[in-house]
């Protein structure tokens, strides 16, 4: 990713040099030879026709049309360069934020949270059976079932809260609640797994039901993104352990 970002810096630092140095050239030419000058007549008589207006009025369009390209290939490498890092912290098949983004994303929050002295949470979902849906209906409807659920979890959150896909090839999807205490987070993982709950997912013209388990915890002081995750992930699997699933754990 960062190979990628210099390239189009230096390519685009490059062409904007060179344009505008090209730029500077031309007026610093252009104004020798129009500066009036008794001692060069021809370039003095050049100016004094009723054609000099209109030799000004060239390279002042000149010079505007090489400015507003400069801008707008600026425009458009930033523009690209945007599409990358988009690109490159996406998943593919839900929409949402990837591992790549949350490990990035999470560990500035645990900075932040701390600087601040905030509350921050995280919540991890993970889709019941999920494995045994695979095998009864494919993984064409599984995709589809998945991205569905993504879809609800990136609509259902509130401005301080970002969803993630927790791996790329998994079933697991990771809010990360900023100034969010425990009990709140619980709240809301709770609301999450209701809502799941109560959805009729249509794919192919069949109707599924799914349910989902919650873990939660939330920020220590001695935390990083290794131990906040494997601790989550902790409150995941004692969920899981619930008769029938479809239920929220949290570990503090």
């Amino acid at each position: 990713m960062a190979y990628i970002y210099k390239s189009f810096k230096k390519f685009k630092d490059d062409v904007l040099s060179k344009g505008i140095y090209d730029i500077l050239k031309a007026l610093i030419v252009s104004l020798i030879l129009l500066l009036p000058s008794r001692r060069i007549p021809y370039v003095k008589e050049i100016i004094q026709t009723r054609y000099s207006i209109s030799i000004y009025w060239i390279l002042i369009s000149s010079v505007l049309l090489i400015s507003i390209t400069t801008l707008v290939i600026s425009y458009l490498f930033k523009k690209k360069i945007r599409n990358v890092v988009n690109d490159n912290y996406t998943d593919e098949l839900t929409g949402l934020k990837n591992h790549k983004a949350l490990n990035e994303y999470l560990n500035n929050k645990i900075i932040d949270s701390k600087s601040k002295n905030e509350s921050l949470s995280i919540i991890l979902i993970d889709i019941d059976d999920f494995k045994k849906i695979n095998t009864e209906v494919g993984f064409n409807v599984a995709d589809q079932l998945l991205k569905k659920v993504g879809e609800l979890l990136g609509n259902d959150k509130r401005a301080t809260d970002e969803t993630f896909r927790f791996f790329n090839r998994g079933d697991e999807f990771l809010v990360v609640a900023a100034e969010t205490s425990l009990s709140q987070a619980y709240q809301a993982a709770e609301r999450k797994r209701k809502m799941i709950q109560k959805n009729l997912f249509l794919i192919e013209r069949n109707i599924y039901n799914l349910t989902v388990c919650c873990g939660i915890t939330e920020l220590k002081k001695d935390d990083d993104f290794i131990t906040i995750t494997n601790r989550v992930t902790e409150a995941l699997n004692e969920a899981k352990k619930t008769s029938g699933k479809n239920d929220t754990k949290s570990i503090a």
